[in-house]
């Protein structure tokens, strides 16, 4: 069973760790399918592994910087219908406010990227 609770994590792993593409609009999507599996394997069990998953995510990534990513991955904004979800929607306008130099600026590429 052990090894059923760790597969999906490796997994997410050796995304992250791979040099051959960028992997930040992956590592959201990852992990989620990575929780969902865990939860599917050892439901009994999967608090204890998500908890800690869930303590270093919020201590040690940035959260928001790869849910925009996953936002605006064309593999999952457009299967997933990601622009009707409204945590990533304002997520990712947080990120674009935080990064934009002025208003109109941010204003703009929230629109930009709405047309899609």
């Amino acid at each position: 069973m052990l090894v059923q609770i760790t597969e999906p994590l490796y997994e997410v792993l050796r995304v992250v760790d791979g040099d051959r593409r960028s992997s930040i609009g992956f590592v959201y999507a990852k992990l989620e399918a990575a929780k969902k599996k865990i939860c599917e394997v050892s439901p009994q069990y999967a608090h204890l592994v998500l908890d800690v998953v869930d303590d270093r995510w919020d201590r040690q990534m940035s959260r928001d910087l790869h849910k925009a990513a996953y936002y605006l991955h064309p593999a999952y904004h457009y299967t997933h219908k990601l622009a009707y979800e409204d945590d990533l929607t304002a997520t990712f306008t947080r990120v674009v406010e935080r990064l934009s130099r002025s208003h109109v600026q941010a204003a703009n590429a929230i629109d930009e990227a709405s047309i899609g």
